[in-house]
This record gives structure tokens, C-alpha cells and sequence, in this order.
């Protein structure tokens, strides 16, 4: 089993906001989330649906995600989340995974 911890949000936006909402969760990783300790990798998935989006990113530990959740400009950004959409999380580890023909 793996030592990265996957967190996992996903989204679904109010009407006609999906695009915005993903555009700013990009830009959150792109500008905040990636540049702080632990951050391994993220990306932003929009559904095909009309309203859902996920952000999947992977970090070194749960006390890296917690930091950066306690990170005063975390909070400003979901309020900007919360007007788009209402979401849930989970974080986990990762027990299986193929990428390419490799199981690991």
C-alpha cells in the first residue's frame, strides 16, 4: 500500500457554473495548493454531466493536507468554492493502481 495520501473532492456546481468552477480550482492548485510542503500532484476532472468536477491530488502525508487546510487563505478560497458548488472529500490511500500496463 502506498505512503501518499490521495484527497479526493468532488463537486457539483450550481447551474451553468461548472467551467468557472474548475477554472478556479485549477487556478487554486496552480497558485496556492502546489506550492505548499507535501504537494505531489493534483489534477481537476470536469464531468461530462453539466455539473460535476472533482479534484483529485495526492500529498506526502495527512499532516501536510491539514497544514495547508489551516493556511489562513484556505479559507477565503472555499468561500469562493461555496458560491459555485457544494462538495464532498475524502482522503485515503491508495491499495491498488495500473497506469500504462503496471499494476503497482
Amino acid at each position: 500500500m502506498s505512503t501518499t495520501v490521495t484527497l479526493i473532492n468532488i463537486f457539483t456546481a450550481k447551474p451553468g457554473k461548472q467551467q468557472e468552477l474548475a477554472k478556479t480550482l485549477a487556478e487554486g492548485t496552480r497558485n496556492f495548493f502546489s506550492k505548499q510542503p507535501g504537494s505531489l500532484s493534483s489534477s481537476v476532472v470536469v464531468g461530462g454531466d453539466g455539473s460535476k468536477v472533482a479534484n483529485i491530488s495526492q500529498w506526502r502525508s495527512s499532516e501536510d493536507i491539514a497544514a495547508f487546510r489551516s493556511d489562513p487563505r484556505f479559507a477565503d478560497y472555499m468561500k469562493s468554492i461555496v458560491e459555485l458548488a457544494a462538495g464532498e472529500s475524502m482522503m485515503g490511500r491508495t491499495t491498488y493502481s495500473h497506469t500504462g500496463g503496471v499494476e503497482n
